[in-house]
C-alpha cells in the first residue's frame, strides 16, 4: 500500500512538475493572442472566459477558431492561478484540439496530453480510495455502536452475575442453618428415643 501511495503521489508530482512546461512550450501558441491568454490570469475571471469559449466551441462554424478555444479551454482549465482547475475538461479539450490540429501533435502537447491522463487516472484512483474509506469508517462506526452496545450489555451480566453470586452466598448460608437445625433436631430426636 505505501508504494503504491508513493508511485501515485510521485506520478501527481511529475505530472505538476511536467504541466507548466507543457502549457508554455507547445508550438500552436503563437497562433493565439497574448491578450486572450492574460486576460483571465489578470483579472481572475476565468469562468467567464471559459463560459466564453465555451460558446465559441459550441456556435462558431469556423474550425479554427474553435481549435483555438479548444486549446485555450485545456489551458485555463489547468492554469495555475484558477482556483476551480478541472484537468478532466482540460483533457477533453486537448484530446478536442488534437483531432482538428491539422498536422501532427508537437512533442510537448504530446507530453501534456500524457501528463493529464496521468493525472486523470490518478483522481480516479484516489476517487476510489476515498469511496473505500468511506465505506470503511463507516463499518468502523458499525462496529463501534455494536462494541458499545456489548459492552453495556457486559456490565448489565456482570451486575446480574455479582447478583447471583450474592444470592448464592445467601442460599448457602441458609443450607448450613438448615443443616446445623436438622442435626440438632435429630440430635434432640435420639436423646428423646433413648
Amino acid at each position: 500500500m505505501n508504494t503504491s501511495i508513493f508511485k501515485m503521489n510521485l506520478a501527481v508530482f511529475l505530472a505538476i512538475v511536467c504541466l507548466p512546461t507543457a502549457c508554455f512550450h507547445t508550438t500552436n501558441v503563437t497562433k493565439t493572442s497574448p491578450a486572450s491568454t492574460s486576460t483571465p490570469a489578470k483579472s481572475g475571471q476565468y469562468t467567464q472566459e471559459i463560459v466564453r469559449l465555451n460558446h465559441v466551441v459550441r456556435q462558431n462554424s469556423q474550425p479554427a477558431r474553435v481549435k483555438m478555444a479548444h486549446l485555450e479551454l485545456a489551458k485555463l482549465y489547468t492554469d495555475h492561478n484558477n482556483r476551480q482547475r478541472n484537468y478532466r475538461k482540460a483533457l477533453e479539450h486537448l484530446e478536442a484540439y488534437i483531432i482538428l490540429e491539422d498536422s501532427a501533435a508537437d512533442t510537448d502537447t504530446m507530453n501534456w496530453m500524457a501528463a493529464l491522463k496521468e493525472i486523470d487516472r490518478l483522481s480516479n484512483e484516489i476517487t476510489l480510495v476515498e469511496r473505500k474509506l468511506k465505506k470503511t469508517d463507516k463499518a468502523k462506526m458499525a462496529l463501534k455502536k455494536t462494541n458499545r452496545k456489548l459492552t453495556r450489555e457486559e456490565i448489565k451480566l456482570r451486575k446480574k452475575n455479582r447478583q447471583l453470586g450474592e444470592s448464592n452466598q445467601k442460599l448457602q448460608k441458609t443450607i448450613e442453618m438448615l443443616k446445623n437445625l436438622d442435626q440438632r433436631l435429630e440430635e434432640k430426636r435420639r436423646n428423646f428415643n433413648n
